[in-house]
């Protein structure tokens, strides 16, 4: 297969996915970009006879940033307190039951998703009630139908922050957006599409001001599992972050050893080939396809980050720590990519070659 320069550049372009080096059946394999990485800097090593940089003689994978403790990024919510002239007034409806429930030990202790549940059906049922005081006339509950009123809108402002509360404490999503598992593999595709989805799902139910009906756990509840066992933001940025260090430290090297690399005339000597071929089956044929997806999935998320950044409920720590990996860390990883493709398109022009496979 001959790969020429222009398609080389192109792959490499931002946002652009170059269909000769993308297998995007894959990301979730044991077999990750970061033994494609380390397999490819022992390579160059040797056949160049210079030691890796200090960086390689441990583990190229770094932890993500430390994000802000839960307790410090949530919102302190209190419950509707109904007394009992006003419990009893409300019978005819089903508010005084859903109230009922909040207030009992087990509520009182329900997880962040069951919480957003529970004011969903709130908000529901004081829909409701109001409108059904409201149409009750000479009933004598203007006065009741005007609490609910305001019990209603406090509840909005209130449902904001128990979504909130639902992406920067539950442990299914603090997995999802600091805790990967692995780093991104082109070998196999487990939940990426449908994490995107999810994530996607989890920020269309913040919507108070156009709530028909409660939120259906069971459906939340799926959902919250597939973002917790994909935990696609958080591979992502470990990704990216382990391509940007890497990349340009092994640029870094190769510079001045590329540049001593004996071509006379243009014409290739033994060891230039050697090296075009360590680039093409370790580079090309592995590491850049992991680029492709770091780029598909920055790209497929991207509205979604926008969306939580204009998001007032939501914490700004939270948000700093989503601009440093969407902006600084993929813009970092970005100028690691294109600084170490140019380094070898400069190489493999002085020598007349092209990355293409071996023999």
């Amino acid at each position: 297969m001959r790969v020429n320069q222009p398609l080389l550049r192109g792959a490499c372009r931002i946002g652009t996915v170059g269909v000769a080096f993308l297998a995007l059946s894959g990301c979730f394999s044991d077999n990750t970009v970061k033994h494609s990485i380390e397999d490819y800097a022992e390579r160059l090593s040797r056949v160049l006879d210079t030691p890796l940089p200090p960086s390689f003689d441990d583990s190229i994978v770094r932890p993500l940033p430390t994000l802000a403790d839960s307790a410090s990024l949530r919102h302190n919510i209190e419950p509707i307190s109904i007394n009992l002239r006003e419990f009893y007034a409300l019978q005819d409806c089903e508010l005084g039951t859903v109230v009922a429930e909040r207030n009992t030990s087990l509520g009182k202790s329900q997880l962040p998703s069951q919480r957003l549940v529970h004011e969903s059906k709130l908000l529901t049922v004081l829909k409701e009630c109001e409108a059904a005081l409201q149409n009750e006339q000479g009933s004598g509950n203007e006065k009741l139908a005007d609490t609910i009123a305001s019990w209603r809108k406090q509840k909005t402002i209130d449902y904001a922050k128990t979504w909130a509360n639902l992406i920067q404490g539950s442990q299914e999503l603090r997995l999802a957006l600091n805790t990967p598992q692995r780093l991104f593999s082109v070998e196999s595709n487990k939940d990426s599409l449908s994490s995107v989805n999810a994530l996607f799902y989890l920020t269309t139910v913040n919507n108070a001001a156009n709530l028909a009906t409660p939120i259906n756990s069971s459906e939340l509840e799926n959902q919250l599992h597939i973002v917790r066992s994909g935990r696609l933001p958080a591979t992502l940025w470990q990704t990216q972050q382990t391509l940007a260090h890497t990349l340009s430290e092994l640029t870094h090297m190769l510079s001045p050893k590329l540049e001593a690399v004996s071509c006379p005339d243009g014409r290739a000597s033994d060891q230039a080939k050697i090296l075009r071929n360590v680039f093409y089956l370790f580079f090309i044929e592995k590491i850049q396809p992991v680029g492709g997806l770091v780029n598909q999935y920055h790209y497929k998320l991207s509205p979604l980050w926008e969306k939580w950044l204009n998001e007032p409920s939501l914490h700004k720590e939270l948000k700093r720590y989503i601009e440093n990996q969407t902006q600084e860390g993929f813009a970092q990883y970005s100028d690691a990519m294109k600084s170490h493709v140019s380094l070898w398109q400069q190489f493999l022009g002085r020598c007349n070659l092209s990355p293409v496979a071996p023999g």
